[in-house]
């Protein structure tokens, strides 16, 4: 987002915060990328996906391709950090990259900033052993 709308968002946040509206927790929030609005878990439904799979989705004409991670590198001075997502479109609103604090192949990157590719944005490298399962992607 230009410098703007960013504003315009985090504003938005801070007031619905400051009134109750909203609240921070350590969850995720299931999204509806056709309907555009966050969706309860009764809402969901969960199918544990292992392997490359082609399935039908609400508002696409074609099977859309689940159970695939992709992986990109972000630079970091002449180094790169590689993550892993399944869904390379969410890089775009990326604002910080998690790793595991005992994953000995980012030790060396604690604290440290990677660029953002398309919009020179410092990223900052943190670490979170809840979170981040270093296995995960490996």
């Amino acid at each position: 987002m230009d410098e703007k709308r960013s504003w315009a968002v985090t504003e938005a946040f801070v007031r619905l915060y400051k009134e109750g509206l909203i609240y921070r927790d350590l969850r995720l929030v299931n999204w509806g990328c056709i309907s555009r609005t966050e969706m309860s878990d009764i809402e969901v439904d969960y199918e544990d996906i292992k392997v490359r799979t082609l399935l039908k989705v609400p508002g696409y004409e074609k099977p859309v391709e689940l159970g695939v991670l992709t992986s990109f590198a972000y630079p970091i001075g002449g180094e790169e950090i590689i993550v892993a997502t399944t869904r390379v479109e969410t890089m775009l609103g990326d604002t910080t990259i998690a790793v595991h604090p005992d994953d000995e192949r980012y030790m060396g990157f604690h604290g440290k900033f990677a660029i953002h590719p398309f919009n020179g944005r410092k990223l900052p490298i943190i670490c979170d052993a809840i979170l981040v399962d270093k296995n995960l992607g490996a």
